[in-house]
């Protein structure tokens, strides 16, 4: 199969100088190479398949790119910017934290388990050793976009006397890192991880336990803090 190679001898002087032409079709370029960069990985895509997968001739994509590596750049960059505002919380603002907080730990699961998001975080940490710059781009991007409508919630509480909690960032990373442990093995395509009902579980879980490091004000004291 005919496969789009990257250059091994170019120094990092010359890669710095490389800029990607951008076109009518680049748009269709860049989808094409994401999703089979998705299915295939960095060594596995070819040049054949994301020209079909973009519906567009191989010498269009070699205009755009000469390089293997400054598409699969590009691509992976248009994969986590297509991430933003995708995670939003639906919680009841009237639920106390005891219940409202299983609900935003298996909403933060089901979101990270989704087969897009996963393959991207799988491809993401194969290739994090050739593009650690990505990596972190993308571990960056997911903990702030989880975090943060975790966070506004918990500060919510605090405000209104119904938890105590000095770093709630640090408590939201924290929260959101146990809903998500079962997506690690969801990574390695173990179908029992990959479940709904296991992924909601160990979220519920994820819950109770953050509960016990952070139990909810008594109705009582929280009156008399406000």
């Amino acid at each position: 199969m005919n496969k789009l190679l990257a250059k091994p001898d170019l120094d990092s002087k010359m890669m710095k100088s490389q800029s990607v032409t951008q076109g009518r079709k680049f748009g269709q370029v860049i989808k094409g190479a994401g999703a089979i960069f998705l299915r295939d990985g960095f060594a596995g895509a070819s040049v054949d398949d994301i020209a079909q997968a973009a519906r567009v001739s191989k010498a269009t994509i070699y205009s755009y790119f000469p390089d293997k590596t400054l598409m699969f750049r590009e691509a992976m960059r248009a994969e986590i910017a297509r991430l933003e505002g995708t995670f939003t919380l639906d919680i009841d603002p009237g639920l106390p934290p005891q219940k409202a907080i299983a609900h935003i730990a298996v909403q933060a699961a089901e979101w990270m388990a989704d087969p897009h998001r996963v393959s991207l975080c799988r491809v993401l940490l194969a290739e994090a050793s050739r593009f650690a710059d990505l990596a972190l781009l993308f571990h960056d991007s997911l903990s702030r976009m989880l975090r943060d409508p975790v966070r506004a919630h918990l500060d919510r509480w605090v405000r209104a006397g119904l938890l105590a909690i000095d770093d709630t960032d640090l408590a939201a990373r924290q929260l959101v890192g146990l809903s998500g442990a079962q997506c690690s093995l969801h990574l390695l395509g173990t179908p029992q991880a990959a479940s709904v009902a296991a992924i909601r579980a160990n979220a519920r879980d994820a819950a109770a336990l953050f509960l016990r490091a952070f139990p909810p004000v008594p109705r009582q004291d929280a009156l008399m803090q406000t």
